[in-house]
């Protein structure tokens, strides 16, 4: 588990670690895993501030939602629940827009029993993959970080089975600095040697940029551009890490 002072620490650092590698300036270009702020707070980048607000019918579908969700039996037949549900007929009810679009209510539920401090950028795929743990009954990490689930968390395994984690982490490109950013989503079967099919939130899939979906990622080396606290985009070099078993 990370805890509130060490996370804040971390962001902080993430700027220092990627000397070597030029910030992107602010884009509107779509990152393969993008990164939102949860719960909404007061930000001093315009664009974050002016975020519009989530009406009460999106609030109470959002409960609806959570209601109807299954328990069980295992976090990934949770998960794929959302993407069954609502993928191909409300895939706005799975997903989230950049700012100024308001925070999804639905999003925002998976976060209740998660360690996030207020005010930092953090991505929602652990966010998730921690609700779909909980709700099967199981311990999750606790956190918002997508390498909290690492050893010594949770036990690695070589031969993942259909359920476990996967987990991708980013690395500096010009110093191959861990720079403890990453992914996190549901094994559910290789593809070949370098791609895998996983089942998460915050993925992007056809024309959305941060939603709930079943999709192929590649395990070797990958090029992106991850969104900083302070507002810039960097070049990462992202690739799997590790799997870690649920079972």
């Amino acid at each position: 588990m990370i805890f509130r002072r060490n996370f804040v620490a971390g962001c902080l650092m993430i700027p220092a670690l990627l000397k070597g590698g030029k910030a992107f300036p602010k884009s509107r270009h779509r990152e393969i895993i993008s990164q939102l702020e949860y719960p909404p707070v007061v930000s001093p980048h315009p664009q974050h501030s002016q975020r519009l607000v989530a009406t009460v019918v999106q609030a109470r579908r959002a409960n609806e939602i959570i209601a109807k969700t299954p328990t069980g039996p295992r976090p990934i037949d949770i998960a794929q629940t959302f993407v069954d549900r609502f993928y191909a007929k409300e895939p706005a009810l799975i997903s989230q827009m950049p700012p100024p679009a308001a925070p999804n209510p639905l999003i925002a539920k998976f976060f209740e029993n998660i360690l996030t401090p207020n005010g930092d950028v953090v991505p929602w795929c652990a966010a998730f993959a921690n609700f779909c743990i909980h709700r099967s009954g199981r311990n999750g990490s606790g956190s918002a970080s997508s390498q909290s689930f690492l050893e010594p968390a949770f036990r690695k395994t070589n031969s993942p089975e259909e359920g476990d984690l996967a987990i991708f982490t980013c690395f500096n490109p010009s110093t191959g600095q861990n720079l403890r950013l990453g992914h996190v989503a549901f094994f559910k079967e290789r593809i070949d040697e370098t791609h895998i099919k996983v089942v998460g939130g915050n993925q992007s899939a056809e024309d959305h940029a941060s939603i709930i979906s079943e999709t192929v990622m590649l395990t070797a080396d990958r090029s992106l551009r991850r969104h900083l606290p302070n507002g810039d985009y960097a070049p990462v070099i992202m690739r799997l890490s590790a799997y870690v078993s649920l079972s």
